[in-house]
């Protein structure tokens, strides 16, 4: 995946772009995954033109849904559980659970880029995640706590 920060009417989104060469992408935005629809636009004219007297006119535009807000981090050792810890430092690129979501131990809970490499961080227990630690874009030290599930 492609890793961009974009800022959309003020607002920074951290967003990972994976293939674009389907008709679908998988896309990650401030650690939510989604699969969205994706092509190339093919000669886009710079302004619309004008519609013709008699045609009917065009339905308003919708907007587009606001991304929800990122998850904040829970402080370490306020929530029981198992401790999903960083195993080197590096940079956190997605988190991929929620607080409330059930995962098995070998579940992918968070992304982190470590030494140029994107790794993979996976759940060491099953259970229902507990608490978050971290925010897309944090860095991390070894051994930080990532992840509670209990």
């Amino acid at each position: 995946m492609s890793t961009y920060e974009i800022t959309v009417n003020g607002n920074k989104y951290t967003i990972e772009v994976g293939d674009v060469s389907g008709p679908s992408v998988e896309v990650v935005v401030n650690g939510q995954r989604r699969t969205v629809d994706f092509r190339e636009a093919q000669n886009v004219p710079a302004a619309p033109a004008p519609a013709p007297a008699a045609a009917a006119p065009a339905p308003a535009p919708q907007p587009a849904p606001e991304p929800e807000p990122a998850p904040q981090a829970t402080p370490a050792g306020s929530v029981d559980g198992t401790v999903v810890k960083a195993p080197m430092p590096g940079k956190i690129l997605s988190v991929r659970v929620n607080v409330g979501d059930t995962v098995s131990e070998g579940d992918t809970v968070c992304t982190l880029e470590a030494m140029k490499m994107e790794m993979p961080i996976s759940a060491t227990a099953g259970g229902t995640v507990k608490a978050i630690h971290i925010n897309v874009g944090d860095n991390v030290a070894n051994d930080d706590p990532l992840v509670t599930v209990g």
